[in-house]
């Protein structure tokens, strides 16, 4: 497997992992919206309301995992990215500033040319 398709494949997994990650934030949001509800709803029972919390603390915690996970899987690739950008910033400066130094040269070369064609 070359490097560019491990690093593809890296890319997705993070972006699927974020799309999970958004997911569960939404869900975490409505069971906590939904256990404040409950709990100002008079005739609600306490265990209830407590039950509600508990799911949603659970959520929390697989939401704390996928952003520790984010964490670990991220730092290669942002790695891989910076690196592409140095290179592609050295290949592009290298190559622009040799293209113009090689116009320049030929631009006084012609004008050489032309200095002693007039002679």
């Amino acid at each position: 497997m070359s490097y560019r398709h491990l690093m593809k494949n890296q890319y997705n997994d993070i972006n699927n992992l974020t799309n999970l990650l958004g997911s569960m934030v939404n869900s975490y949001r409505l069971l906590i919206g939904g256990a404040n509800e409950l709990n100002n709803i008079s005739e609600a029972k306490k265990g209830d309301v407590k039950e509600a919390v508990k799911r949603a603390d659970n959520l929390g915690e697989i939401i704390d995992e996928i952003i520790k996970t984010l964490d670990d899987c991220s730092g290669a690739y942002v790695k891989y990215c910076k690196l592409k950008k140095n290179y592609i910033d050295d290949k592009t400066i290298k190559d622009n500033i040799l293209t113009e130094i090689d116009y320049d040269l030929q631009f006084n070369n012609s004008e050489r040319d032309e200095d002693e064609d007039e002679d």
